[in-house]
């Protein structure tokens, strides 16, 4: 095999990666903030708004190191962080009911927004929704088309060096 066709099989073999792309929320004159917080469960919207200690990572000229200070925040300033550990822990934070381009943001909210190949979200959206309990379609393919086709919550395909 020589290396062009080796290179044309690993281009074929790798998926792209999407994921919330919190700029183009800024560009298309959204607020990201409103629309995580507007997935929160009842108990943390409750919240938003008070005062809440938050560890904060931070860099220690003298030492060198990364140490972490308590900083007051208000609650919610990280939709990530409180959705990663609350409310996508409840039963419903993704249902049957819920269409499948607000599962997948939901999906990106729970794990931080880390960057995921359609597979991944497709594992992800099935511990939520059993293939047991609702038949759907969440193939690779169709989730991908659904992910270029996004105009609402700011999905985009995560390219290096963005």
């Amino acid at each position: 095999m020589t290396e062009q066709e080796g290179q044309q099989i690993q281009e074929q073999t790798e998926r792209p990666k999407f994921f919330i792309d919190t700029r183009w929320y800024d560009e298309h004159n959204r607020s990201f903030s409103a629309m995580a917080q507007g997935r929160f469960c009842a108990s943390c919207q409750a919240k938003i708004g008070t005062e809440t200690q938050e560890k904060v990572p931070t860099y220690n000229q003298q030492t060198g190191r990364v140490v972490y200070e308590t900083r007051s925040v208000p609650f919610g300033a990280n939709p990530f962080a409180v959705i990663r550990g609350c409310c996508s822990k409840g039963k419903g934070y993704i249902t049957t009911e819920t269409p499948v381009l607000e599962a997948i943001f939901r999906v990106f909210l729970a794990n931080s927004n880390q960057p995921a190949e359609a597979e991944s979200i497709r594992e992800k959206l099935a511990e939520w929704i059993p293939l047991t309990s609702k038949p759907h379609g969440f193939e690779p393919d169709f989730l991908e088309r659904m992910l270029r086709s996004d105009t609402y919550y700011g999905l985009q395909e995560f390219k290096v060096g963005e």
